[in-house]
């Protein structure tokens, strides 16, 4: 499904404001559409944003062959002199060139446009495409949207305005401008289509084509136009500084990337020494310990396990002299256990001693 969420026409959105939009399936029909907070507004996995003409400017200029990046990073002073605004302030996007040569550079204001954006991020709604409602007028030909005070005039190349107009239906003064503009180029159109909005009346056509010279025809309604699709955005807004952002890892910088392959390497290379010395401080220690057991049991051919051969020497000499060793007392037990005179009586272990009472007969001591 595809959300289309038509931004609104003020200043700066916050939780109150409301937006219109639409909620479309995978043909492009509406399911529905409602006017709400955009916390109200429906989850979609494909989101758009349709800009009020009012916010966008159009311009035609003369640009130079060359890449797409470059021509970005140009537009904003191109149309300096045209818009008369700070090129840090506005973001320009390039359409179609026209049959004439030029090129139509659609110009929206740089913070309305973030602060428009952000609002639907904040919301859960980030727009994967932005373009201006002029879009929605089928290509190569003139239109008009008329409501009861505004209209918006799209020519065939995409470029539109928007102007008010008096109640009483008199061919407007600023779309008698952009037909004497367009006649001095020599893109007079042979017609135009109007597209009433809202409560609009239609007005005197047969007027307006006689005053103009332009055959003006009653067409459908704009609302219908704008659950449209157009075959493809004139002007797709989301470049450059406001591409959407993409899910994946962002871009790492390759001097972050050879500071951190410099660091990996020289992690390994000390990991690699430490191992190499805590080796070699094992092999000493090895070598000290067989001769310690070496000096202590001369008479001993073979080495095998200094530690175990060295507890079971040292044992055997405690036993040897008397001494009580760890074991000492199992040993004596089993070997008392194995000895003639019937079973035991009773049993005394003390000060490395066992004495065994067996029977009535007297208490002898186990051998060692």
């Amino acid at each position: 499904m595809k959300l289309r969420v038509f931004l609104p026409n003020l200043e700066r959105p916050d939780a109150a404001t409301r937006f219109p939009w639409m909620l479309m399936d995978d043909r492009g029909g509406v399911l529905r559409e409602d006017t709400t907070t955009l916390d109200m507004a429906p989850r979609a996995e494909e989101r758009e944003a349709v800009l009020p003409a009012s916010r966008v400017l159009f311009a035609r200029l003369k640009l130079p062959r060359v890449s797409p990046t470059t021509i970005r990073e140009l537009l904003p002073f191109a149309v300096e002199d045209r818009l008369l605004a700070d090129p840090s302030h506005i973001h320009a996007v390039a359409g179609e060139k026209t049959a004439s040569g030029e090129t139509v550079v659609a110009v929206v204001d740089r913070e309305w446009l973030r602060a428009m954006l952000d609002a639907l991020e904040d919301a859960g709604l980030a727009a994967a495409r932005a373009w201006p409602e002029t879009d929605l007028a089928s290509r190569g030909q003139w239109h008009v949207a008329w409501s009861a005070r505004r209209g918006m005039l799209v020519d065939d190349d995409g470029a539109g305005a928007t102007f008010d107009h008096e109640a009483s239906g008199a061919l407007p003064l600023a779309l008698r401008l952009a037909l004497d503009e367009a006649a001095a180029r020599g893109a007079k159109p042979a017609g135009a289509r109007i597209h009433l909005e809202g409560n609009a009346s239609l007005p005197d056509l047969a007027a307006w084509s006689t005053e103009s010279g332009v055959a003006f025809s009653n067409d459908s309604r704009w609302e219908e136009l704008a659950k449209g699709n157009p075959d493809r955005s004139r002007f797709e807004l989301l470049q450059g500084d406001f591409a959407p952002r993409r899910r994946s890892l962002p871009r790492i910088p390759r001097a972050a990337v050879v500071l951190l392959a410099a660091i990996a390497v020289l992690q390994v290379a000390f990991v690699g020494f430490d191992a190499l010395r805590l080796e070699r401080e094992r092999v000493r220690l090895e070598g000290e310990r067989e001769a310690i057991f070496r000096a202590a049991f001369p008479e001993a051919k073979v080495v095998v396990d200094p530690d175990l051969q060295m507890s079971r020497n040292l044992a055997e000499l405690k036993r040897a002299r008397g001494i009580v060793v760890e074991d000492d007392f199992l040993v004596r037990l089993t070997r008392a256990a194995s000895e003639p005179g019937g079973p035991a009586k009773s049993i005394e272990y003390s000060g490395g001693k066992l004495l065994v009472r067996r029977g009535n007969g007297p208490v002898t001591e186990a051998a060692r």
